[in-house]
Parts: C-alpha cells; structure tokens; sequence
C-alpha cells in the first residue's frame, strides 16, 4: 500500500508539474503578446493621437506589473516546494493581524460594493508565526473571496480556538466549488471552473497553492468546504510551535 501511495503521489506531482509548465506557457505569452504589439504600434506610428497613446502606456504598464506579480508568486512557490522558506517565528497577535487584514481589504470590497464582515476574537492568545507570511496568506485569501463574491455579497471572517489551534475562517459568497473540483483548489495552477476562475486581473493559479505551502510550513492547515450560496476557507495553526 505504501508504495502504491507513493506512486500516485508521483503522478499527481507529474501531472501537476505538467500544468504548471502550461499555465506559465499561457500566463506569460499572452500579456507579453499584447506588449509587443502595443510597443510596435507606438513604434510604427499606427496609434499617435495622446489619448490612445495615454492608453497604451498605462495598458503595459498594467501588463508588466501583473507578470512582475507572476514572476513573484513563482519564486514563493520555488521556495516553499523547495524547503528554502524560512520564517522568522515569533509570538503576534493573530486577533490584531486578521484586523489589520480586514482594514487593508476593506477599500476593495467597498469598491466591489460587498459587506466585509468580521468576527474577531479579542481574547485569542499571541501565537508563533512568521508575521510577512501569514499577513500574505490572510490578504490572499480576502482578496480571492472579495474578488469572487457579487456585488451586494457578503465576505465574513471569523476567528477562534479549536483545541490546541487557532483558526481563521473567511467564508464568500462565489456560489460555490463544483464538487470535483473542490480536492483540487490548492494545487499549483489548478483552473477550476467560473466560480472560482481568475479574472485578468489576478496573477491567477498560484495564490491557493501559496496559502496552502505557507500554513503548511507554520505546521498548520487549511481547507475548504461549499457553505451556504458560497465556499469556506479555514486555516488552523498550532498555539504552540514545538522546539527545533
């Protein structure tokens, strides 16, 4: 059995290698098409008037940023598949780190016109983590739930104690995961369906994948469950970190 486990393990990384150089195939080509051809337009003199140039400009500009993002979330993801990620632990407030999230989310969901909703328990003990890390995982995850929730939607964040963990929920309201697809959210450049399909304006794939690779290497957990007209993602970390 256990090299029969072992053997699969092996073949879901294949395969998830193999989407991983596809999504990067299209990811990259793409806006860098889209560059190239607004570059020689401007070269060629095919576009002069000033707002159309205007236009241009910013588009690239846009453009480049998001592969900047890209290239990013590659290098996070190399490292924390490489065992190269390493956090600075040390006691945080997680009460006050989840309410700094929610603030620095709050003027994307007011522009989405979404409610964003939190549940923070102010008694949560300060537990260790890597503060850089575990803020990003927090951001990604409000910002994937406020990206997919509709207008006049709801995003609500809560937190709290299970036992020997702390946990933070954020629950969306994006109409739900399909059934098969909802194993696979956390892998490397997994496109699910619509529900949960990045638009343009997202580096797209590698954000759940990071998530899941930074709770993981915090000796955490995370998942994810259909509830009510939308989806929730929990993350668990230990109160305690044992000695290394």
């Amino acid at each position: 059995a256990t090299l029969l486990d072992s053997r699969e393990r092996e073949r879901a990384l294949d395969t998830s290698r193999r989407e991983l150089v596809a999504w990067v195939s299209h990811d990259l080509r793409t806006p860098l098409a889209g560059i190239r051809a607004m570059a020689e337009a401007l070269e060629d003199g095919v576009v002069d008037d000033a707002e159309t140039v205007h236009r241009y400009h910013h588009s690239m500009r846009v453009e480049v940023d998001r592969l900047t993002g890209l290239v990013d979330d590659l290098f996070e993801l190399s490292r924390i598949n490489s065992g190269a990620l390493r956090l600075q632990i040390e006691e945080v407030s997680l009460a006050d780190l989840v309410s700094d999230a929610i603030a620095a989310a709050a003027a994307m969901a007011r522009d989405k016109g979404v409610r964003l909703e939190g549940r923070v328990t102010s008694h949560l003990p300060a537990i260790p983590l890597s503060e850089p890390e575990m803020a990003r995982v927090l951001r990604n995850l409000l910002e994937n739930a406020i990206r997919h929730t509709p207008s006049e939607g709801a995003v609500r964040v809560e937190t709290g104690n299970q036992g020997s963990h702390a946990f933070v929920s954020v629950a969306d309201a994006c109409g739900g995961i399909p059934y098969e697809d909802i194993d696979r959210v956390f892998e490397m450049a997994f496109r699910g369906q619509s529900a949960r399909t990045p638009d343009d304006h997202v580096g797209g794939g590698l954000g759940l994948a990071i998530v899941r690779g930074i709770v993981e290497a915090h000796n955490g957990d995370i998942d994810v469950c259909n509830d009510g007209d939308g989806c929730c993602f929990t993350i668990r970390l230990p109160l305690e970190q044992p000695v290394r």
